[in-house]
């Protein structure tokens, strides 16, 4: 029987998020969820059922543990927590303030990100799993100010109390430590917080430092030579697209280690600033983005958006080496790193040289010690040196050899509290979470 209720959620993955929050309150759903536990998909309501089928058969779907949502009527905003897998421990990654055209794009988006960060918490070896956060906003995060602004990331840090603790939430894209600072007078779940108030503030630089490790490590590989010491650059080129938090300081030390860097970035004030600080003959701006992937360099490093290693791009490339700290750089995980390795271009995986911002996170909940951190960045050449020697030996990419790790250790539980999270998501739904 075609019903009035059964026309409104027919299909809720093509609707705009505006259309969904608006969709949302008229049936009375503030909040709703997805989860897999004991083997089987649960939804919170029947009117979620489109979108349910829609993440079941999506291929970004992989047994998330929980993906929570809140229809926020105050701001008009979304909120969503992915939760993928808490073997060793809550859910911990950042909270991205960005718009998407689809239920479909940030649905798919929060699981692709929180089993990124599983992979991720897994290879560096700390003792989180992996989350993600989205705030969907009806109008441009970056036009939130003052008193509007507190309100949207207030309202979200109730959210995320109310899962309590099964996500940890960091600084992420379009957010900053002082929205941090506001979700944490909100809950406790909050990492990346400013200094004054004993956090460690944004991690961009910690993250650079590890992608320039990473890339330093690859670059040795191809030139059949290993010392971690060793950081002269001198003679290489590295296209850099996005000069942002870590782009840019990445940028800075490679120019600093004698390479010559062609950047590409969309805002003016940056490629302004960039030519006013490093020397002509080191420094070359690139303006069209589209022919930046076939520009002859020894490395590409992506370090803005995700999914740009895809069918149109990867044929143009003309490296040896990609390294970046971009999130899911590979469109396809599997079938764009076969076709990098078909080309002999050396794909570093981003979860393994990208891992030192929520390293750094994840120090600051224990009491922040950034000579820890520090030594932790050090350790990243000689993990990505041994995965480009173990992925030589068998002849396929890196990213196998990076997945069937991340799978291997995202799998061994909390050496103290077990597979707490999935305790956590029980108690929160036996206490009527979400109806």
């Amino acid at each position: 029987m075609v019903t009035e209720s059964n026309i409104m959620t027919s299909n809720l993955a093509a609707l705009t998020p505006g259309e969904f929050v608006t969709r949302m309150l008229e049936l009375g759903i503030t909040k709703g969820y997805f989860t897999f536990i004991d083997g089987e998909f649960h939804s919170s309501h029947p009117e979620l059922a489109s979108l349910a089928d829609f993440i079941k058969n999506s291929p970004d779907y992989n047994e998330h543990e929980g993906i929570f949502f809140q229809a926020d009527k105050k701001t008009g905003c979304l909120f969503l927590a992915g939760v993928h897998r808490t073997n060793r421990g809550s859910g911990h990654g950042g909270t991205r303030f960005k718009q998407y055209e689809t239920i479909e794009s940030i649905f798919s988006d929060v699981m692709r990100l929180s089993k990124g960060m599983t992979d991720k918490n897994a290879c560096a070896e700390i003792w989180y799993g992996g989350g993600k956060g989205i705030i969907y906003a009806p109008n441009n995060p970056r036009s939130y100010e003052g008193a509007a602004r507190e309100q949207v990331f207030a309202n979200y840090g109730r959210f995320i109390a109310s899962l309590n603790g099964v996500y940890i939430t960091a600084e992420d894209m379009n957010t900053s430590p002082e929205d941090m600072a506001v979700i944490h007078t909100n809950n406790r779940f909050c990492t990346c917080l400013p200094v004054e108030i004993g956090g460690s503030s944004n991690p961009s630089a910690f993250t650079a430092l590890g992608v320039f490790r990473g890339l330093v490590a690859a670059v040795h590989f191809v030139d059949g030579k290993k010392d971690t010491n060793e950081i002269n650059l001198t003679g290489k080129h590295i296209i850099v697209q996005g000069a942002g938090n870590v782009g840019g300081r990445l940028i800075d030390r490679l120019i600093g280690c004698g390479a010559k860097v062609t950047v590409f970035d969309l805002r003016e004030e940056t490629k302004a600033e960039l030519k006013a600080k490093y020397p002509a003959d080191q420094l070359f701006i690139h303006d069209d983005g589209n022919s930046l992937y076939a520009i002859e360099a020894d490395v590409f490093s992506p370090n803005a958006i995700g999914a740009i290693l895809n069918d149109t791009t990867i044929p143009m490339l003309n490296v040896k080496i990609v390294a970046g700290g971009a999130n899911n750089q590979l469109a396809d995980p599997v079938k764009h790193a076969n076709d990098l390795h078909e080309r002999g271009i050396i794909y570093v995986p981003d979860f393994i040289i990208n891992r030192m911002g929520i390293v750094n996170c994840s120090d600051e909940l224990d009491g922040y010690l950034p000579d820890e951190v520090e030594a932790a960045a050090d350790n990243v050449y000689p993990a990505t040196y041994r995965l480009l020697e173990d992925a030589k030996k068998i002849n396929h990419s890196p990213q196998f050899e990076a997945i069937d790790l991340a799978e291997k250790l995202s799998r061994v539980n909390h050496p103290i509290l077990g597979h707490r999270g999935m305790k956590i998501i029980k108690h929160i739904l036996a206490n009527g979470w979400g109806k």
